[in-house]
């Protein structure tokens, strides 16, 4: 399988969002995305591409490409209702006391993003998220108005992935089996998290292409795949030098990534520069 690795979907834009898709398109490939995205299945639909996030590769999640929530529908309290303000806001009537918020998805006037249960004095106390197809995606639990623990559960609503947080930073992360509520897997933070589940998730046979070296480089780095980076800026930085990641896969320092493909004028730049050349593919 071929893969366009990418942290957030947020960061494909202009030529690089052009570029992506069309290698997609001609390898019938995946976009593989590291953080969560509840919305992952509206901007598939919407750039015309497959692709999935590693969150929905650990719970099994797949997406029915027509269904979504209705505003109305959302997990409340049995006796509360759903009440739409003059500005268009949505809130949770309970018994005459606003209890929760509720968020539509963007660009969408229905299809439920959120609740979000609030405190007396505003803050957040409980959030669920819901994927664009309208099941449930994930909880969000705060304690003091204070984030602590986000779970992402399975199409059958058990947790499979839980990130913990403490004083806003995220700083533990599990994985359990579903069905036996066991902890198989854990993490001291979201790399390590990323490292491993990358190794264990693809195999000699895939291709992995990623635009940044960023956290996409560094997830990679215990994989067996063939990895290639897709050089879409100058190579060299403001002082002149090859840029540092770059030049460390140049130079081997990084072995992990096999190819690096840019184009003409890119390659002439670095070809007067002092770093081997083996790696790079003009495209």
């Amino acid at each position: 399988m071929d893969y366009e690795l990418i942290n957030e979907v947020n960061n494909l834009g202009g030529n690089v969002l052009k570029a992506v898709k069309a290698r997609l398109k001609q390898s019938n490939g995946q976009l593989l995305c590291l953080t969560s995205m509840p919305n992952m299945r509206n901007f598939l639909q919407a750039n015309g591409i497959n692709g999935t996030t590693l969150i929905d590769h650990l719970t099994g999640r797949t997406y029915d490409p027509k269904s979504y929530r209705y505003f109305n529908e959302i997990n409340i309290p049995s006796m509360d209702y759903v009440q739409m303000q003059k500005d268009g806001s949505l809130f949770v009537d309970d018994q005459g006391i606003f209890i929760a918020r509720e968020y539509m998805f963007p660009n969408t006037r229905r299809a439920a993003q959120d609740i979000r249960y609030l405190n007396p004095d505003g803050s957040y106390d409980y959030i669920e998220e819901y994927a664009s197809d309208g099941k449930v995606y994930s909880h969000l639990y705060y304690a003091n108005g204070k984030l602590e623990e986000i779970e992402f559960v399975d199409m059958q609503g058990q947790p499979v992935v839980r990130y913990f947080y403490y004083e806003g930073n995220l700083n533990f992360v599990t994985v359990e089996d579903p069905k036996k509520h066991e902890v198989i897997a854990r993490y001291n933070n979201l790399l390590d998290f990323y490292v491993d589940q990358l190794s264990k998730w693809l195999t000699k046979d895939d291709t992995v292409n990623i635009n940044f070296l960023g956290v996409e480089l560094t997830a990679l780095q215990n994989t067996k795949s063939h990895n290639q980076f897709y050089l879409s800026e100058d190579p060299m930085d403001n002082n002149g030098k090859v840029r540092g990641n770059l030049a460390s896969i140049l130079k081997d320092i990084i072995p992990y990534i096999t190819t690096v493909k840019m184009n003409n004028a890119a390659y002439k730049k670095l070809r007067h520069a002092t770093v081997p050349l083996k790696k790079a593919e003009i495209v």
